[in-house]
């Protein structure tokens, strides 16, 4: 079976011969996670086309990955690739106005705040007649996550699916680059566990209660919460109470809508 790869080296060699496309640029989409982070020394260590590396941010990541961006974009420089920073705005704010949350059941977030405005920078910036090969850093056990692009005018490509490289595996290749990276996400991801915000409950009160006022600003509060599944108020008091806390449980959800854990 051919890879993504291959195909896209198939597709690109007819695009040209249509005369349809004039250049094509290889992007990797970075999200200032594990994944990402390790894909970038896997794509230059195995030869990989690779004119762009994308960031959009949506002024809500941990702390921790913006460490890694600021990492990742002197890297880049020092290897004299392109490194782009697009935004649409704050995602708090955002929700916060419109009286909504970025929550499993209306999940638009990633759609919104990090594909449309990578996309959005892409055709801007380099027109209509530009086809964007785009790196993915889905890894193999997650190969159930890979699907085509929804514009025409991009397709993706998952190098570790190809490869059979597992999550394992992305790890031990930023460890071998000594570059730090952990999982990314907004603080107050949707797709938290539990255990995350009941952290950030002990631990970083001011941004939980940030989010838990965001949550209860929503016009359909409770019916939509963050989690899906509970209330944040609902974790404090039982945590405060120390009852019931077991009796909370994190939805069950699938990589379907797609995570930004890149």
């Amino acid at each position: 079976m051919k890879s993504c790869y291959e195909k896209a080296q198939e597709q690109k060699r007819e695009l040209v011969k249509l005369g349809l496309i004039k250049e094509f640029k290889y992007v990797l989409s970075y999200g200032g996670g594990i994944n990402s982070s390790a894909l970038f020394f896997y794509l230059l260590e195995n030869n990989y086309e690779l004119d762009l590396v994308i960031y959009a941010d949506t002024k809500q990541d941990e702390k921790d990955n913006y460490v890694s961006i600021h990492n990742m974009k002197k890297l880049c420089k020092d290897k004299d690739i392109p490194f782009v920073i697009v935004s649409k705005g704050d995602l708090y704010e955002h929700y916060y106005s419109k009286k909504a949350v970025p929550s499993i059941m209306r999940r638009d977030c990633t759609g919104k705040f990090k594909i449309a405005e990578i996309h959005r920078y892409l055709r801007l910036t380099f027109g209509k007649k530009t086809h964007f090969l785009m790196y993915i850093g889905h890894a193999y056990d997650e190969r159930h996550r890979v699907k085509p692009s929804k514009v025409k005018y991009s397709t993706l490509l998952y190098p570790f699916v190809d490869n059979k490289i597992v999550r394992r595996q992305h790890q031990e290749i930023i460890d071998e680059h000594n570059f730090f990276a952990v999982k990314s996400g907004c603080k107050g991801c949707p797709h938290k566990k539990k255990k995350d915000f009941v952290d950030m409950f002990i631990n970083n009160r001011a941004e939980f209660d940030k989010w838990r006022k965001l949550e209860e600003n929503n016009s359909a509060y409770p019916r939509v919460t963050l989690t899906g599944s509970y209330t944040l108020k609902s974790l404090a008091d039982n945590w405060n109470n120390q009852t019931f806390l077991n009796n909370i449980k994190d939805k069950e959800t699938t990589c379907e809508s797609g995570y930004c854990f890149l």
